[in-house]
C-alpha cells in the first residue's frame, strides 16, 4: 500500500483524486500545486518517500513513521500555513472528518433545515474550506458541485447544479461575498442557497452591513484546519440585530478560555496530530484570543501571534483596525508590522478606501496609545488576498516597501 500527495492544479480534479485515494482508504497529503521555493522544499521534505505523487514531480523525501502507511488507512493530511516554508500538515481521519460534517448538519436540523446537505467547493481543495463541502454532501447523501469561486465581474455567474430538496450550502471568504454583491445577479444567485457560510478571515464592517440590509442568510463561522472547518455558528438574526459577533459552538464542541484569554476548544472533529508526529490534545490550545460566555458561546478578539512589537511595545493589530474602520472611510483595513531597523516592527496599516482620508484616519488614531498608532499606510483599490481568500500578507509588504 502507498500513500498519495495530491497536488493536481484543478480544483475538481485535485478533489476527485483526493477522494478516490480516501475511499480506497489510503493516506492522503492534500498538497498546494502553487507552493514553491521554501514551501515547495518544506513539503518535499515531509512528504514520506514511496508516496505516490499526483500533478507535480516533486520528489518526497519524508521518512514517515515506523507504521507508514500500513496503520495510516483513512487518514487524510489537510494543509495549514505556507508562508515562507512554514507547511505543516493536519492529520485527520475518516471519522474526525464525518464527526465535523454531522455536527453541522445537526445545528442545521435543528434550525428546521433538512438533514440531507448539498453544497459547492469554490475555494481550492487542498484547504479545508474546499475539501468539507464534498464530505459534507457523502456523510448526509447529498450532492456536490466544483464551481469557479473567482467570479469575474463581467462574466455569467456558475449555473448552480443541486437538487431543490435538501439544505443547499455554499462556504465562501469574505473577498468573494463582497466580489458576489457587486454582480449584478449576485444577491439572486445567493438567494438560491439557503445557508451561506462565511469565514476565512475576519469580515469588514461594511460587508456585515451589506448582509444585515439584504438580511441574507449568511452563517459567520469560526473554524481551522484543525476543527476541520466549522465549529461554531453565528446566526443570520443576530447579524442583521446588529448584535455582537459571537459563535455558537455546534453540537459535541466546548470552548473555554485560558488564563491568558486564548481559546481552547474541545470536540469529536479535532484533527489527530500535526504531521508526522507532532501532539494535538483535545482540549487544544488554539491561538485564538476571545472570551467564552456561561451559555458557551465563543467571541474572537484577534490572533495572538499578530502581536506587532514595534521600539518594545506590543500593540494588538485588531483594536487599531477597530479604531479605523469605526471611522467609516474605510472599507475595510488589516494592520500589520513590518520590519524596520529603528523599531523592529512598524505598524502599517492597508487600507480599501480614499488616499485623501489618511489625515482623517491618523486623528482618529490619536485615541490609541502612540505605540499603535500606524506610522504608515498604503491604500488599495482592493485587498490583495491569497488563493484561500486570506489578506495576502506578503503582497502587502510588497506594496508598502
Amino acid at each position: 500500500m502507498s500513500a498519495v500527495a495530491v497536488f493536481q492544479a484543478s480544483h475538481a480534479e485535485h478533489l476527485r483524486e483526493a477522494l478516490r485515494a480516501h475511499d480506497a482508504g489510503l493516506p492522503v497529503f492534500l498538497g498546494n500545486p502553487h507552493w514553491a521555493g521554501a514551501e515547495r522544499e518544506e513539503a518535499a521534505r515531509q512528504i514520506p518517500r514511496g508516496t505516490t505523487i499526483l500533478g507535480t514531480t516533486l520528489e518526497p523525501r519524508g521518512l514517515g513513521t515506523c507504521d507508514f502507511p500500513l496503520n495510516w488507512r483513512g487518514r487524510v493530511m489537510i494543509p495549514t500555513g505556507g508562508t515562507g516554508g512554514k507547511v505543516k500538515f493536519i492529520i485527520h481521519s475518516g471519522e474526525t472528518l464525518r464527526a465535523a460534517a454531522l455536527s453541522l448538519r445537526d445545528a442545521l436540523v435543528a434550525r428546521g433545515l433538512s438533514p440531507v446537505l448539498h453544497g459547492v467547493t469554490c475555494t481550492p481543495p487542498w484547504h479545508v474550506s474546499g475539501f468539507m463541502p464534498a464530505l459534507r454532501a457523502r456523510a448526509t447523501g447529498g450532492r456536490h458541485q466544483v464551481i469557479d469561486g473567482r467570479f469575474p465581474e463581467n462574466e455569467t455567474l456558475p449555473v448552480i447544479d443541486l437538487p431543490a430538496d435538501g439544505t443547499r450550502i455554499i462556504s465562501l471568504v469574505p473577498a468573494q461575498l463582497t466580489r458576489l454583491l457587486a454582480h449584478a445577479d449576485g444577491e439572486a444567485w445567493l438567494r438560491s442557497f439557503q445557508v451561506i457560510l462565511l469565514g476565512g478571515s475576519a469580515v469588514p464592517a461594511p460587508l456585515l452591513a451589506e448582509i444585515r440590509a439584504r438580511r441574507l442568510p449568511v452563517f459567520l463561522t469560526y473554524g481551522s484546519t484543525e476543527t476541520a472547518a466549522a465549529c461554531a455558528l453565528c446566526p443570520p438574526e443576530n447579524i442583521w440585530a446588529g448584535e455582537t459577533v459571537r459563535g455558537t459552538p455546534l453540537p459535541g464542541v466546548r470552548f473555554a478560555a485560558t488564563n491568558e484569554g486564548l481559546i481552547t476548544i474541545a470536540g469529536p472533529s479535532l484533527g489527530l496530530g500535526v504531521w508526522p508526529d507532532g501532539p494535538m490534545t483535545n482540549p487544544w490550545t488554539s491561538g485564538d484570543r476571545g472570551d467564552v460566555a456561561a451559555e458557551g458561546s465563543v467571541r474572537i478578539t484577534g490572533r495572538a501571534d499578530r502581536v506587532i512589537v514595534t521600539g518594545g511595545e506590543k500593540v494588538d493589530p485588531a483594536r487599531v483596525e477597530q479604531t479605523l474602520l469605526a471611522t467609516g472611510l474605510a472599507q475595510e483595513v488589516l494592520v500589520l508590522g513590518l520590519p524596520e531597523a529603528t523599531w523592529g516592527e512598524i505598524v502599517t496599516a492597508c487600507v480599501v478606501g480614499k488616499a485623501e482620508t489618511e489625515a482623517a484616519l491618523r486623528k482618529a488614531c490619536e485615541a490609541l496609545e502612540p505605540a499603535a498608532r500606524p506610522r504608515r499606510y498604503v491604500f488599495v483599490p482592493v485587498m490583495p488576498t491569497n488563493a484561500s481568500g486570506k489578506p495576502d500578507r506578503e503582497a502587502i509588504a510588497k506594496l508598502s516597501a
